[in-house]
């Protein structure tokens, strides 16, 4: 299976939202479904998706996924090396 998250993304902003909003963002594939984004986050991280956000900028395709309640973006933050 061929991965469509590619990177995670570490601005001010995004820090803010883990931090009060409980979401994380990722550049992903140009190519990526919110699906196929929910299910790989899922797998990868040992959570459950609640909503997934796709947006376009000049660098290309950011998903943000909000986690359900009982799962934290700020500990997944911490595993993949963003704080």
């Amino acid at each position: 299976m061929i991965s469509v998250i590619e990177t995670p993304v570490a601005t001010e902003k995004t820090m803010l939202l883990i931090e009060k909003e409980n979401k994380l963002t990722f550049r992903v594939r140009k190519s990526a479904t919110k699906d196929q984004v929910s299910r790989e986050v899922e797998e990868r991280f040992s959570v459950k998706v609640d909503s997934v956000n796709v947006l376009f900028d000049k660098k290309g395709k950011k998903a943000v996924v909000k986690l359900k309640e009982g799962f934290s973006a700020e500990e997944i933050g911490t595993r993949i090396g963003i704080f």
